[in-house]
């Protein structure tokens, strides 16, 4: 038959388009494997490559100096995670209830970063449980948008609580602290 007369079905073509994605898939893995030991880069860390200085943390875990460093076994999860699709909130869920069990709490979730986990906590805080308002944050309408923060806890993570689409109401002592309260029960 000449290339010419040849036809497909939809059927088909997603039948046999996952096949060719994925063959697609595994010939740029063996390729980019080839290309970066042929690299005469290839001995440099990422940070090398990039021209950025490491240092050496012995402050603790900080965002700004890139958290933490991964134990070989996480790294290992995320590596052997990266061979895979899941559903993500699926993903969130398992994670969670495995993280709560380790920590012996209710429940937990993974997110970005103390900001994200900020965000999200704030959040929840204005919208509960109910899942139209959840949907419609940053849209704070008909919801409590207070948040009272001691002045002296005022950070360059502020926005995080922001981003909730809250304001920030700010105290310096016991008293303002407990008229602010009052104003937004």
């Amino acid at each position: 038959m000449a290339w010419s007369d040849w036809r497909f079905s939809r059927r088909q073509l997603i039948a046999e388009g996952g096949f060719l994605a994925t063959l697609a898939a595994i010939s740029g893995r063996l390729l980019s494997a080839e290309r970066r030991a042929a690299s005469p880069r290839a001995k440099k860390n990422i940070y090398e490559r990039l021209g950025v200085r490491t240092r050496i943390n012995a402050k603790g875990t900080y965002t700004y100096l890139t958290g933490s460093l991964l134990p070989p076994e996480v790294a290992e999860a995320m590596r052997q995670a990266g061979e895979h699709y899941v559903y993500l909130e699926e993903l969130q869920a398992a994670a969670g209830k495995q993280i709560a069990q380790w920590v012996g709490v209710e429940a937990a979730m993974v997110t970005s970063g103390a900001a994200g986990a900020m965000t999200l906590a704030t959040a929840a805080c204005v919208a509960g449980k109910d899942p139209d308002k959840i949907r419609r944050i940053p849209d704070t309408t008909g919801m409590k948008t207070e948040v009272v923060v001691q002045k002296s806890h005022r950070n360059g993570f502020d926005h995080a609580v922001r981003n909730a689409g809250v304001r920030l109401v700010e105290v310096d002592s016991r008293r303002p602290a407990g008229f602010a309260l009052e104003r937004i029960q």
